[in-house]
């Protein structure tokens, strides 16, 4: 309670301070080669000078500088993630921004394969066959420690065990860039946010009167997908709509070595419809509806082909957000509400040898609700901050039944009315930097959950830049996770269940010669009171409880160059983690890192031969790792061994014409047998190819 009310004693001056000031505000345009960024800084200095949702106000005096054939550290570039106060350079925060070159460059991967090439994160499933459930990893913490937005929104389904968004409804074609911030960020953006932050960015238009895009598709395994943008200004308004539709044959997720099973294929299909405007010199509304639909073939297990089995999800959005800008800072009313709905259906026409039913379906619904207002600015001229309160719901409904030879077995279901938690939480975040080389970011967040009561977090990150091309950082975050509905009130759920909780310490380095940019950290991650499910020998069974203790160390290095006609990077990620559970005065111990590689390493290098081609390549190590699997056999979960792989892409892209540009994409160039779990395949030698228009 004494950090309470420090937190709230200091919003009180703040809020007095930041009312009574004029600021400048700055953007940036961070542009990017591969992996490799040459950035170029704008800064912005007008009354109307910001950037936010699908409308920009234009500045009244721009000015870029450009085409140094070098990598500098940037002292005028805004951090663009949102809610993050500061400028990059005047930040110890970790954080990688992934622009639309390379989105475009990596058409014909899914979201999953391209964060599977950053360093630090591991994406199982990835390049499994495609609609696969994906996993992604962060410096080794569990799926659900990471915590992923659409331009700044979150993106939960409060049906899932671990609240985490179906990653099979995210098309790439419709992202614009993508802006990752490691590390324990609850502060700013509350639960999930334990080892990094993901925003989404979707793609935005541009001053024109009328603009738009057209992207066509396709190649191995029967896939094609094609989109369409456009975007049009009647008078001070700003309407635009995008349309998307995706489709592969894919080929069948159960490994089989004796026979040949169903190609597991998927479809994708959105609607986004977006409408804004300036109201009045100072404030703008940005609204926004998404319509998100999915289906795809799933077998029954490792080594289980099943020719019925299908999923279908669909999830629907509004996001709502208006901005003022105020003499020395903006304010931010923000609301959001998504429906997701998802069905699973095994059907009686195919029976697969073992299966102990018949006919299943399940069906899940789950409601994310919340509304969030913050103020982000500068008072006494030096000292940024972002302040901010923000309230969240989430609520479920569950059902699922199966006929076996025993007759039809139907599941105790989960209701709306039962299954739903809220949490609120007030946050405020201040930025000081002295004599240009040395500051400090500081940041409490207060939370109350309707069913645990209350706790906080904070985080502190000091920097010095000790030259003008290198800098130092160490940062130290808390964090936490909130059990999920599923937890919480479903036959295993637990109501006494904690929130995970955790700290993350980092130390780093960046350094800028001559062409050459390199970033060193080293991080270590401990999460307490982890939710782990436990069998029990009295029904239901099993139970969810806060028994678990990991910690996480690593390390991660990239180095990236930029000289003339070549651009390249080299980034490589160790990775050693521990998992104690206790439960029922027993303690087991073991490796944390299932299916997450000790060691992964990436090379990229791209040639430009002129203004028009270029051509790309790629290769990722991904070193052994250890899966878990049941063998009915012995009725026993016993571990087995991933092998290493080597995966390796090459990309040509020609610029046809100044709208029109090719790209053809090998993928698994090698022919590497991929296996991300075990009993089900990887994908092989494919071939992808686009055709993108700009009109």
């Amino acid at each position: 309670m004494f950090f309470v009310k420090k937190v709230q004693v200091f919003a009180r001056v703040a809020v007095a301070f930041m009312l009574q000031s004029s600021s400048v505000l700055a953007v940036a345009v961070m542009l990017q080669s591969g992996s490799v960024m040459a950035v170029v800084p704008l800064k912005l200095r007008s009354d109307y000078a910001f950037s936010n949702g699908m409308y920009s106000i234009p500045s009244r005096h721009l000015v870029s500088k450009s085409g140094r054939d070098t990598v500098t550290i940037l002292e005028d570039v805004e951090v663009s993630a949102p809610k993050l106060a500061g400028k990059l350079a005047r930040t110890g925060k970790v954080l990688t921004l992934i622009n639309a070159e390379q989105i475009r460059a990596s058409l014909g991967k899914s979201l999953g394969e391209l964060l599977q090439e950053q360093v630090g994160i591991s994406v199982v499933g990835a390049r499994s066959a495609p609609g696969s459930n994906q996993e992604i990893y962060v410096r080794g913490a569990n799926t659900g420690h990471v915590l992923l937005l659409m331009d700044g929104f979150p993106l939960n389904d409060p049906s899932h065990i671990s609240q985490v968004m179906d990653w099979n409804l995210i098309n790439l074609a419709n992202i614009q860039k993508i802006e990752i911030i490691k590390g324990g960020q609850s502060t700013l953006y509350g639960s999930d946010a334990m080892s990094a932050v993901i925003n989404l960015v979707t793609k935005k238009s541009g001053q024109e009167a009328t603009s738009g895009s057209l992207l066509f598709q396709g190649g191995g395994f029967g896939t094609y997908g094609t989109q369409l943008q456009v975007n049009t200004r009647v008078a001070k308004n700003k309407f635009g709509i995008s349309v998307q539709n995706y489709s592969t044959d894919g080929f069948s997720a159960a490994k089989d070595s004796v026979k040949k099973g169903e190609n597991d294929g998927m479809r994708q299909q959105s609607l986004s419809l977006t409408w804004a405007r300036p109201i009045g010199k100072r404030s703008l509304i940005d609204v926004n509806y998404q319509a998100l639909f999915y289906q795809g073939n799933l077998d029954a297990g490792p080594f289980m082909d099943d020719q019925d089995y299908t999923s279908n999800a669909k999830s629907n959005s509004i996001r709502l957000q208006w901005q003022y800008q105020l003499k020395q800072g903006d304010l931010f009313i923000r609301g959001f509400q998504d429906v997701i709905d998802r069905e699973f259906r095994n059907d009686s026409t195919y029976i697969p040898l073992n299966a102990w039913s018949n006919y299943s379906e399940s069906k899940y619904k789950g409601v994310n609700q919340g509304a969030e207002v913050y103020l982000k600015g500068t008072f006494f001229k030096q000292i940024e901050y972002v302040l901010g309160a923000e309230y969240k719901n989430q609520a479920t409904q569950q059902s699922d039944f199966s006929i076996s030879s025993y007759g039809r077995y139907d599941s105790p279901k989960l209701a709306e009315s039962i299954a739903n938690q809220s949490i609120f939480g007030t946050y405020l975040t201040i930025q000081k930097e002295w004599n240009s080389n040395v500051g400090v970011e500081i940041g409490g967040r207060w939370n109350r959950q309707s069913t645990f009561g209350d706790f906080s977090t904070v985080n502190v990150n000091p920097y010095w830049k000790y030259s003008k091309s290198g800098k130092a950082f160490f940062n130290y975050y808390t964090s936490f996770k909130t059990p999920s509905l599923y937890q919480l009130f479903s036959p295993y759920g637990n109501l006494g269940l904690k929130p995970e909780q955790g700290k993350t310490f980092e130390l780093g380095f960046e350094q800028n010669v001559g062409n050459f940019h390199a970033r060193l950290v080293g991080f270590q991650n401990n999460v307490k009171d982890g939710i782990v499910f436990q069998s029990i020998s009295v029904e239901p069974y099993g139970k969810y409880g806060n028994v678990s203790q990991q910690t996480t160390q690593g390390l991660e290095a990239e180095l990236s160059f930029l000289k003339k006609k070549w651009t390249g990077n080299i980034s490589y990620t160790y990775l050693s983690g521990t998992m104690q559970n206790k439960f029922d005065g027993k303690d087991s111990t073991y490796s944390s890192l299932i299916r997450r590689p000790t060691n992964q390493l990436q090379a990229r290098l791209i040639f430009k031969a002129n203004s028009k081609f270029n051509i790309s390549f790629m290769g990722q190590f991904v070193g052994e790792r250890k899966d878990y699997f049941y063998d009915e056999s012995i009725y026993s979960t016993v571990p087995k061994i991933l092998k290493s792989y080597l995966w390796t892409e090459l990309q040509l892209g020609y610029q046809m014409t100044k709208n029109l540009n090719a790209s053809l994409m090998i993928k698994n160039l090698l022919g590497q047998d991929v296996i991300e779990l075990f009993g089900y395949s990887g994908q092989g030698r494919n071939i992808q190819a686009s055709l993108y228009w700009k009109f």
